[in-house]
């Protein structure tokens, strides 16, 4: 499994523990060894761009994830995560997490929807919590 994590954002990032919740992930729900994703930190600006241009959204956003599911000589490219740590960091408090560890809080839930999570419903947001925080080892907790 290979995360590529591409820092766009102006912002110092670990990328190391970025890569490292993408990877969990991606073994806790048994993706195939030869996978290949990406992850993009973007600053405001671009994220917001993506969200007008994907999600007819208005303003940037905190992770938009878009599924590849081709293969290629590199493996299986399952697809790309965008993230924007700014808006992460701005709104840290709505995700229960500590802030050391927020940005693979959502690096993590990006990668889920890549894998076929969806959160429109409260009741599968709430899933996808629990699942987040039992890979990466984080407490219990609940969107403020």
């Amino acid at each position: 499994m290979k995360v590529a994590v591409n820092n766009n954002c102006g912002l110092e990032l670990d990328e190391k523990a970025l890569r490292k919740a993408c990877i969990s992930v991606m073994r806790a729900e048994g993706v195939r060894k030869d996978a290949v994703l990406s992850l993009s930190a973007l600053d405001e600006e671009e994220m917001g761009e993506f969200n007008r241009r994907y999600l007819r959204g208005d303003g940037p956003t905190d992770v938009i994830a878009f599924c590849m599911d081709e293969q290629c000589e590199q493996g299986y490219l399952m697809g790309d995560v965008l993230i924007c740590p700014q808006v992460i960091l701005d709104s840290k408090r709505q995700y229960g997490v500590d802030e050391d560890r927020v940005l693979e809080y959502v690096a993590a839930h990006g990668v889920l929807h890549i894998l076929g999570y969806r959160d429109e419903e409260e009741g599968d947001w709430e899933e996808m919590d629990r699942k987040q925080r039992e890979i990466l080892g984080l407490p219990g907790g609940r969107r403020c």
